[in-house]
């Protein structure tokens, strides 16, 4: 059975990042192979992960969280035997290989995540000749690539047999900074391709009645004002998974496991988000929603945009406030009238993967 090592986010507190890891991993198991995800943790993530919130009960909850996320990886991540925290350690473990390695999803190409500067680990640069380099839906976020460092950048992606990304501004970054040598193709985040969450799904804290789901990753007035428009038409229970307060009469699940969290998302009767997740696992578990578009760091906004416009949804997105129209935005999505492209965009992207790897 052929190796495949996977490179990502895994070991950090967002519930995106660790469920798109495991659905990676999980989807090449299913199609035959030996896959797992590099136990790469560098310091700088393991300083964001347990370092102390500011207070005791947030430090506590914060420990709470980590021991959720920890029986997570655990019960449902297949991890290389060693934890590695270096290049240089990526560099002496797989120094004979022949397997072939991921880098992705997420974004493992964003500087800014990876301590202000390009990480030599999620651009593979630690794989010998004598192995296959792919990246699988890697983005870069918001940012742009440094054009100091552009030829650098370049020389790194150059040694890759096979390239996708997750954006359509990361494809046209790569092509931008390549005079266009490089076409890279734009491929669906993995929890998309996975037809199965059975395995890892908890309706331990799904209630018996119709709920509304927040899921924001900026802390917004804007946001806030936009969950009581849905929730005064819709008058349901508000059950928040994110970490910003969402308004009055909400229940808050902030630090749950990321089954429990899953589950509660697979359920929803109605989901407010401006997450890139938050959209993808709407769409998975077909549920109905609308995306409100970030007041800050709003390049973020086409993470999202891409998935809906590729799909024909994208007036799910809402770009400000005030084009929310409750009559249109609260409507039925009619999953049916989608079916056909989105199959077609999976078994695409399947196909991408599973190619690169023969």
């Amino acid at each position: 059975m052929k190796k495949v090592y996977i490179i990502n986010f895994h070991h950090v507190l967002n519930y995106g990042a660790v469920i798109q890891g495991y659905a990676l991993c999980k989807f090449l198991v299913k199609n035959g192979y030996d896959a797992k995800i590099i136990d790469y943790r560098p310091f700088y993530f393991l300083s964001q992960t347990y370092r102390p919130a500011k207070g005791i009960m947030k430090t506590i909850k914060k420990i709470i969280m980590n021991l959720n996320f920890y029986k997570f990886r655990k019960n449902h991540i297949k991890l290389s035997e060693k934890v590695l925290y270096t290049e240089k350690d990526l560099i002496k473990y797989f120094k004979d290989s022949e397997d072939a390695f991921i880098c992705g999803s997420d974004q493992v190409w964003n500087a800014k995540l990876t301590n202000g500067k390009m990480d030599p680990g999620y651009f593979l640069d630690f794989v010998p000749k004598t192995a296959k380099k792919i990246s699988y839906a890697a983005s870069i976020g918001h940012a742009r690539f440094d054009r100091q460092n552009q030829e650098v950048i370049l020389e790194k992606l150059k040694s890759y047999s096979s390239i996708s990304v997750r954006e359509d501004f990361a494809k046209e970054e790569i092509q931008e900074i390549s005079d266009h040598k490089l076409t890279p193709k734009v491929v669906l985040d993995p929890t998309l391709i996975l037809d199965d969450y059975s395995e890892i799904l908890d309706f331990s804290l799904v209630p018996d009645e119709d709920y509304i789901v927040i899921y924001t990753t900026e802390d917004s007035d804007a946001f806030r004002k936009y969950i009581q428009l849905v929730k005064d038409v819709l008058k349901m229970k508000v059950i928040n998974l994110g970490h910003y307060k969402a308004g009055k009469d909400t229940v808050d699940y902030v630090n749950i496991h990321p089954s429990k969290w899953l589950g509660l998302f697979s359920k929803a009767t109605y989901v407010c988000t401006n997450s890139f997740h938050g959209t993808a696992f709407s769409i998975v578990f077909k549920r109905n929603f609308s995306v409100l578009g970030r007041e800050t760091k709003k390049d973020l906004n086409t993470r999202q945009l891409t998935l809906l416009s590729n799909l024909g949804i994208e007036d799910r997105f809402i770009h400000e406030l005030n084009d929310f129209d409750h009559t249109y935005h609260l409507e039925e999505i009619n999953y049916s009238n989608i079916e056909d492209r989105f199959n077609e965009l999976i078994s695409d992207s399947r196909n991408f993967l599973l190619d690169a790897l023969k």
